[in-house]
């Protein structure tokens, strides 16, 4: 009985351990998504990647495995034109929606999209107009880099990347 207890309790540890190094990973992930955008992962209307920053689009560690944020195209994009993100979901769990947001100018967050209708398996598309990263709504303040912050319905996030208006 005392084995069972001890392994039961070394198990127990374990789970703990593992648990706690993860949610440190997160929240190190997140502290690093709060921080000024600096760089962009240029792509073309057709998707295809031509100089990747490596601090973008990433998946965060409760993510890893489940979830891949191909990078949003075109990037850089005009006020004109709409961004194509896809998320691919990859894993068996399910996904319990996402919900995209953009930090203003200002510092607030403007949610950009959401669905919170659990994911299907494989390829989840969605458009985002930029001119929805002014304050006003407006061209002019649409233009310059901006932070998009991708999460679950659940509101933890996936992943996040810079956009560039021109």
């Amino acid at each position: 009985m005392s084995k069972f207890y001890t392994l039961f309790t070394y198990l127990l540890f374990l789970t703990l351990l593992v648990s706690c190094t993860r949610n440190d990973a997160q929240r190190e992930f997140e502290q690093e998504a709060f921080s000024a955008p600096s760089n962009f992962t240029e792509t073309t209307s057709q998707n295809e990647v031509i100089l990747v920053d490596k601090d973008d689009w990433r998946t965060s560690p409760l993510f890893q495995g489940l979830v891949t944020v191909i990078p949003p195209y075109p990037n850089p994009t005009t006020t004109d034109q709409l961004v194509q993100f896809h998320v691919d979901v990859t894993g068996v769990q399910s996904v319990s929606g996402l919900d995209v947001l953009v930090r203003l100018d200002d510092g607030t967050l403007r949610h950009l999209y959401d669905n919170f209708e659990t994911l299907h398996t494989g390829y989840n598309d969605f458009r985002i107009d930029p001119i929805e990263f002014a304050l006003n709504y407006n061209a002019e303040g649409a233009r310059g880099l901006h932070r998009v912050y991708i999460y679950d319905g659940n509101q933890r996030m996936i992943s996040y990347g810079d956009i560039m208006v021109e």
